[in-house]
This record gives structure tokens, C-alpha cells and sequence, in this order.
């Protein structure tokens, strides 16, 4: 028997600790650091951001300073609700005093920023998106750049953010007894590929819904025939939920042994052709005994 787990709309995960993934011995060929939104901004705040835009901000809505505390990271869609929360009362704040509409929309997009916890990776540069944003002139441009910039940010957050449930999903899998682990992209999903000593495989997939714009997570067990598969997937959804991770949907299905993901019908494939192997060269082993012995 096998069973896959099956979670749709990872929520907010909490931020993994990079010196528990390295101990973990994971092979992390795959990721890559981040830093806060808030820190770049804070480090080149004062090479692109015009001085009417900043005076605007700390006599209407007070001091401009970036700093962030959340041990959470939202999700892709989460993050953008958030932001549209908060953009859309700040701007009919800062307009219904009076302030140049451009100039307010500019304050409002950087004081939205501030409050949402955006992550990019440390190679990641905004600095010719953001300089185009505030040296915009008239609102059509000033619209275009924006709507440039919060793409950039949805790309680089959506890739902090499936990598480090790829990271979960790899601690989880060490956590439960599943030591060797691989992290790698196939056909733009995240694979965590885990197996015990007894080679015996748990295979863990991230993937971005390119429609609903929503991160998904499917573990699977893959070759574990003394019944366990239950045992496993229990265990392993429990390391989950001790990391706080928050999942829109999730469900578990027995599958008759016969794999469901993709890459786990490949994994599938390899380890019993592996064992196939192994077994034809004890026979050979055996039957060279017998002829000497003969």
C-alpha cells in the first residue's frame, strides 16, 4: 500500500532556521538566501525616493522607517490582499488631504510596502523599477511602473516562498527518519526527494497553480510495503503542523501501491529496477559459488 497527502493553498509558513536546514545535511543546490523587502528599501531609501514623496509621509501618516518582525511568510495570494487592504485606504487618506495625486500615490505605495513582509532573494535587484516608480511624471506612467514593480515582487516572493516550504517539507522528512534528502526543480516544480536506510522513498512536490496563483504541497510514499505508509504520512503531516505551517485544504488518499505524482512514478520505476539488479547479481554471485564449489 501507498499514500499521498494532497494540501492545496499553502497560507503562511512559518520562516525556516537556515542553521536547522544545514544541519540537516540537505543537499541545497536548489535554494538560495532572501532578505525583508523592508531591508532594501531601508538600504537605498535615499538614492530614489524624492524628498516631496518623504515629507509627505511623515507629515500625514508619520516617520518612515522600515523594520520587520514577522516569523511568518504569506503566501503569494495572501500577501496581495493584504496590500490591497492597506493601498486603497492610505491613498483616499493622503488625497483627501490634498495631497498631489502622484506624489500621494507614490507615498502610498511606499508606506504599503513598509507594512507588507514581501521577501526577495539577496541577488534580487529593484533598484531600476523602483527609480523608475518615483521619477514617473504623470499617472499613466507612474501606473505602468508600479504595476511593473509589484510583479517583480510577486516573482521573487512566490520563489522565497515555495522554497522554504520545500525546505519544511525536507526537515519534516529528516525529522520522521528519512535522512537522504534531495532538493531539485523538474519541470518548474520543487522535488524533495527523501529516503531511509532501508530505501524506502518519501517524495514531497511544491508546485504554483498558474491559474489560482496558489502554492500546493503533495507528499507521497513511495515503495513501503510492511504497511507503514499510514504511519509515515501522519508523522510527517504532524512535523508540519509543529512548524505552523497554515494549509488552505488538505487530504490523504490511499493510492494500491501505485504512484500518483509524476516524478514519484519515475522514483518508482528507478528504485525497482535498482532492486531488480541487485537481486540478478546475488543470483549470479550464488550461481558462481555453486560452479566453484562444483
Amino acid at each position: 500500500m501507498s499514500e499521498i497527502t494532497e494540501r492545496k493553498n499553502i497560507i503562511s509558513i512559518t520562516e525556516m532556521n537556515v542553521q536547522d536546514i544545514h544541519a540537516s545535511m540537505v543537499n541545497l543546490k536548489e535554494m538560495s538566501t532572501y532578505q525583508p523587502l523592508n531591508i532594501v528599501l531601508s538600504n537605498n531609501m535615499d538614492s530614489y525616493i524624492p524628498s516631496d514623496v518623504i515629507s509627505t509621509i511623515q507629515s500625514t501618516t508619520g516617520t518612515l522607517s522600515f523594520t520587520s518582525t514577522a516569523i511568518l511568510i504569506k503566501s503569494p495570494n495572501a500577501i496581495r490582499a493584504s496590500f490591497q487592504e492597506v493601498f486603497a485606504p492610505t491613498l483616499s487618506n493622503l488625497e483627501a488631504k490634498g495631497v498631489n495625486p502622484i506624489v500621494a500615490r507614490k507615498a502610498t505605495l511606499l508606506e504599503t510596502l513598509k507594512k507588507m513582509d514581501f521577501k526577495v532573494k539577496e541577488n534580487a535587484s529593484l533598484d531600476s523599477n523602483l527609480k523608475a516608480v518615483f521619477k514617473a511624471k504623470d499617472m499613466k506612467v507612474l501606473n505602468t511602473e508600479i504595476k511593473s514593480l509589484m510583479h517583480k515582487l510577486k516573482v521573487y516572493h512566490t520563489e522565497v516562498f515555495v522554497e522554504n516550504m520545500a525546505t519544511a517539507c525536507a526537515i519534516a522528512s529528516k525529522n520522521i527518519g528519512f535522512r537522504d534528502v534531495e532538493i531539485k526543480t523538474v519541470q518548474g516544480k520543487l522535488e524533495v526527494i527523501a529516503s531511509n536506510s532501508q530505501g524506502q522513498h518519501l517524495l514531497s512536490e511544491i508546485s504554483l497553480d498558474s491559474k489560482t496563483n496558489q502554492v500546493n504541497a503533495n507528499t507521497e510514499t513511495i515503495g513501503i510495503t510492511d504497511g507503514n505508509c499510514t504511519t509515515i504520512i501522519q508523522s510527517f503531516n504532524e512535523e508540519l503542523r509543529k512548524m505552523n505551517i497554515k494549509i488552505g485544504e488538505e487530504k490523504n488518499t490511499f493510492t494500491g501501491g501505485v504512484c500518483q505524482m509524476s516524478y514519484a512514478k519515475i522514483i518508482d520505476k528507478q528504485a525497482k529496477v535498482h532492486k531488480r539488479r541487485k537481486e540478478l547479481e546475488r543470483i549470479r554471485k550464488l550461481n558462481s559459488n555453486k560452479q566453484i564449489k562444483n
